[in-house]
């Protein structure tokens, strides 16, 4: 799996924690709105990685189940 456009390549667990981190942040609304417009694209990133990760996973899942 690759990470898109150079996100660090860190753990699944990681990359939903600072999409989370950067929810909040936006949701707070006391960035700047050049900060939000970055930080909305970081995130569309990670949710990017987090959603084909995840695709990868229920393919795994449906492989083993189909393999017994």
């Amino acid at each position: 799996m690759t990470v898109p456009n150079n996100l660090p390549n860190l753990p699944f667990e990681e990359q939903m924690q600072r999409l989370e981190e950067i929810v909040e942040i936006i949701d707070d609304g006391e960035a700047s709105l050049d900060e939000m417009l970055a930080l909305y694209e970081e995130g569309m990133k990670r949710s990017q990685y987090c959603r084909a990760y995840l695709e990868k996973a229920e393919q795994k899942i449906t492989l083993i189940q189909n393999a017994t």
